[in-house]
């Protein structure tokens, strides 16, 4: 077969296609990651893992360098034929599960599940009953928010 017959001929393989596409999805993860770092500065994490080091200016560089990488990206897989996955995870879904996973991780400070690394106060165990069903109550007051319609206007609830 001659290159005029060929589909995309001189392209990438089914492979190598999918290489350079999970490639370009992990750049955008990683370059997601610098987004986050950037963000420690705007953030109210209670025990931020960076210290906002980055002058404002710099940010916006950045931030600047990141778009273009990204549409770089993207003009890659287009000039490839290859298609870009749509989202397939609803965030609701996402945030649901993060929450599950919060809630496991408060329930183990619970007295039961405390008592294996020692021995444990009656008065401390009353506390930690306390801040897991402070914790637990706030988690669950936002799951339920979450399932009666994130997405929709507050305004017009």
């Amino acid at each position: 077969m001659d290159s005029q017959s060929t589909p995309n001929a001189g392209s990438l393989n089914e492979h190598q296609a999918r290489r350079l596409c999970v490639t370009c999805q992990y750049v955008d993860e990683l370059l997601s990651e610098i987004e986050g770092i950037l963000n420690v500065a705007a953030s109210k994490a209670a025990f931020p893992r960076y210290s906002a080091d980055v002058a404002p200016a710099h940010r916006r560089t950045i931030e600047d360098y990141i778009s273009r990488i990204r549409a770089e990206l993207v003009r890659v897989l287009e000039g490839q034929g290859i298609p870009r996955e749509e989202p397939s995870i609803p965030a609701s879904r996402a945030i649901h599960v993060a929450l599950t996973s919060i809630d496991i991780a408060v329930e183990e400070l619970m007295p039961q599940y405390m008592r294996g690394y020692g021995d444990l106060p009656e008065a401390a165990a009353t506390e930690l009953n306390g801040i897991v069903g402070e914790l637990r109550g706030l988690i669950l007051r936002l799951d339920c928010y979450l399932a009666e319609g994130v997405g929709q206007d507050p305004i017009q609830q």
